[in-house]
């Protein structure tokens, strides 16, 4: 709705007198006395698509969407940026795979905003060329790591979190984009479930006390264990350096 009129195919159709107006008649006014040419219509048929977007309540802070959620139907990457976005005090995450920038950045920012954060991370998966460590490492001292060192075969597989103790978010979506079922949607929002590489996954979001008492528990015992790497900077760091060289000469390390 603009007031009062509405764009309906190719023609500008008034509520209160109803009369219409045929896209090739050129000029014509809305109640305000605004022209509208065949491009303004255009135009203000893409404004309306972005007005019913900014009213969603993802976008403007309502209600966090609680329950499953799936890809790639679903954009997880967007539900969990909103989720984590509320946080004022605490984040703790436990995250197998995450080379996704955007959320990268959004943990960066909470950091700033002064949200103490601490990822816990498999000793594996963090070597990936586009992990997103290192980079989270280098923007905040309130970013804390530690690393599971063990056997290949004891990975640390979760992807939850934790925000200030009480919204739980599980699943089995990765923090990359096509595990987010975020890959597509970037570049083709409106069939963003048609694109390329888009895995099936879930996302449970839940601000259930008790679930969220339970994680912490145990999310506090992986964090102390005696054999973490607790200091992965510096390893992180090598790591880095070893990977360039490699791609420099085509050796391997």
């Amino acid at each position: 709705m603009i007031q009062g009129c509405r764009i309906q195919y190719g023609y500008l159709k008034r509520n209160r007198r109803g009369e219409q107006v045929p896209a090739g008649t050129g000029r014509t006014s809305l109640p305000s006395g605004f022209p509208l040419t065949r491009p303004g219509r255009f135009l203000a048929g893409i404004l309306l698509s972005l007005l019913s977007l900014s009213l969603s309540p993802l976008a403007w802070g309502g209600p966090l969407p609680t329950g499953e959620h799936y890809s790639p139907r679903e954009n997880l990457e967007t539900i969990d940026i909103r989720a984590l976005s509320t946080a004022r005090h605490t984040i703790d995450i436990a995250m197998y795979a995450f080379t996704d920038r955007r959320i990268s950045r959004t943990l960066a920012r909470l950091a700033r905003q002064g949200v103490t954060i601490r990822l816990y991370r498999d000793h594996l998966q963090i070597r990936d060329r586009n992990d997103q460590s290192l980079w989270l490492l280098r923007q905040s001292p309130r970013i804390h790591i530690r690393i599971k060192r063990n056997s290949s075969r004891n990975i640390m597989h979760l992807k939850a979190y934790l925000v200030d103790g009480r919204i739980l978010r599980t699943g089995s979506a990765n923090w990359s984009p096509p595990g987010e079922g975020a890959f597509g949607c970037r570049r083709h929002p409106l069939t963003c479930h048609r694109g390329r590489w888009q895995q099936d996954n879930n996302l449970f979001l839940s601000n259930d006390r008790k679930l969220a008492e339970e994680f912490q528990r145990t999310f506090n015992r992986l964090w102390n264990r005696p054999s973490n790497l607790r200091h992965p900077r510096e390893t992180l760091e090598r790591l880095r350096h070893r990977r360039r060289r490699t791609e420099r000469d085509g050796s391997r390390y």
